[in-house]
């Protein structure tokens, strides 16, 4: 019941009336630093009023410009602690300027630890886009994997270089042999671009075009206009190009070639053998940013006994929940794996 009422906020329902005196646990939300050999990272925790001791859950917000402040995240977190939990959500270094890094890997572990220490016991893990990818990677490193009591990664990749290949090839391929082909979102194209823009623009030119990017990046489509119409007639030519991105097959391919090695510092793929909690593993059938074959790679590179569940549901499409409406099958797969969660973390 209590996950049904989640889902139904995460969708903007007010919680039903009959789930309310166990489902509106008044919160205090407190904004702080978390120390880290990778710097300060910037958290907020959400803590039931009159439940100070409650067990402890560290959700990670994906890689997006509003980090710790993105409403889903926030609605998600709120849910969550009002049934009980205290979340933690830490913002990685990086996230809000799409940077993903070997070092958010320990920022995620330095968390699990400093709630570890305030709650006294094992903390469950949820990461959210990549961060669920860079999650699991941080529950199967030493000492973070012994303070961990579970992981759940939603809409999370197994490998960040079949996920760029994706983006030219436009083919998604499964374990099975099998291969699904979608076309991919821009927004994917567009982070590796901003990450690597070097290799999308001429010597001399990277600066200028770097802000206006961004400011796309950030849904800033004003402040976008205004730096174009800075820019030289060669640069905005240029960033045309850019984001213009199903025709930028060739040099997305390049691109991701030239940076393998750093994809694959940031991938679980190959880095899970310490891992020995429960797993569970939710990705949107339709999902086009990440596509739901990550989460069945995820599940066969799963150290054997670990995977707790594995759900890819039409209901979800990338880490939201999407506008189709629901057959009971699909919406009972997805009620129970978020019931289980929540029943480990209560427990952890």
């Amino acid at each position: 019941m209590q996950a049904y009422a989640v889902l139904d906020q995460l969708n903007g329902h007010a919680v039903p009336h009959f789930l309310q005196p166990i489902a509106e646990m008044p919160l205090i939300a407190t904004t702080l630093n978390v120390p880290s050999s990778t710097g300060i990272i910037s958290a907020r925790l959400y803590t039931p009023r009159n439940h100070p001791d409650a067990p402890g859950l560290v959700l990670v917000p994906g890689i997006h410009y509003l980090g710790m402040d993105e409403p889903r995240l926030v609605n998600f977190a709120r849910a969550l602690a009002s049934y009980g939990l205290r979340v933690l959500t830490p913002e990685l270094p990086n996230s809000r300027d799409y940077q993903i890094q070997p070092s958010d890997v320990q920022a995620i572990g330095d968390s699990v630890q400093w709630l570890q220490h305030a709650t006294g016991g094992r903390v469950g893990l949820i990461g959210l886009s990549f961060s669920g990818g860079l999650a699991l990677m941080a529950a199967a490193e030493p000492p973070y994997s012994n303070d961990v009591s579970f992981v759940f990664s939603v809409g999370a990749h197994d490998d960040l270089f079949r996920v760029a290949s994706f983006y030219t090839n436009h083919a998604d391929p499964l374990p099975s042999g099998d291969v699904e082909h979608a076309i991919p979102n821009n927004y994917g194209p567009m982070v590796l671009e901003y990450e690597h823009l070097e290799d999308f623009t001429v010597p001399g030119d990277t600066e200028a075009i770097r802000p206006v990017l961004r400011a796309r990046l950030y849904e800033n489509y004003g402040l976008e206009k205004h730096l174009i119409a800075n820019l030289t007639d060669t640069q905005k030519a240029e960033y045309a190009h850019i984001v213009d991105t199903p025709h930028q097959d060739w040099a997305l391919s390049a691109s991701n070639n030239k940076h393998a090695a750093e994809m694959a510092a940031v991938s679980p793929r190959g880095h899970l053998a310490g891992l020995h909690v429960p797993v569970y593993v939710l990705h949107g059938r339709g999902d086009t940013l990440i596509p739901f074959a990550e989460a069945e790679w995820l599940a066969h590179d799963l150290p054997r006994g670990t995977l707790a569940d594995l759900v890819i549901s039409p209901l979800i499409a990338h880490v939201n929940i999407t506008e189709k409406k629901p057959d009971l099958w699909d919406r009972w797969q997805l009620l129970h794996l978020l019931a289980q969660v929540m029943e480990r973390a209560e427990h952890a």
